[in-house]
């Protein structure tokens, strides 16, 4: 059932991991959707790619993100509702993000393709508009 979602977060960690040529953001938070009773879990990973050893430095605005929403309950033995989502995370301070559903369990396979923006703390999933 094709629906939007306006999920609450509540971070739980962040943690940034540095490598030679970036550094890897992973994060896990809570989520209350404001328009129902869903709850669920939250796993991110942002990878930043920056070089200032050629000329020009590559310092791009924003970050790669993949973000997996899993539904509760989760029960022991079975895959829970799902999606996930593909976008970028800027890196100007706003934290602000967007992209589209990617993948998602079959129960919310209707949802894939529809956008999501991440603002003031609210994560928000569209339907697709087709």
């Amino acid at each position: 059932m094709r629906k939007t979602y306006s999920f609450k977060l509540t971070l739980l960690f962040n943690k940034t991991v540095d490598d030679h040529a970036g550094n890897w953001q992973y994060a896990a938070a809570t989520a209350a959707d404001q328009n129902s009773s869903a709850t669920a879990l939250l796993v991110a990973t942002k990878r930043t790619n920056a070089s200032l050893e050629i000329t020009p430095p590559f310092v791009p605005p924003a970050s790669m993100l993949t973000v997996t929403i899993m539904f509760l309950p989760i029960t022991t033995g079975v895959v829970p509702s799902n999606m996930t989502l593909q976008g970028i995370h800027m890196l100007d301070g706003t934290n602000m993000e967007n992209g589209s559903v990617s993948a998602a369990s079959p129960d919310l396979a209707d949802q894939i393709g529809g956008p999501f923006s991440f603002v003031d703390g609210i994560l928000t999933i569209d339907p697709p508009t087709t």
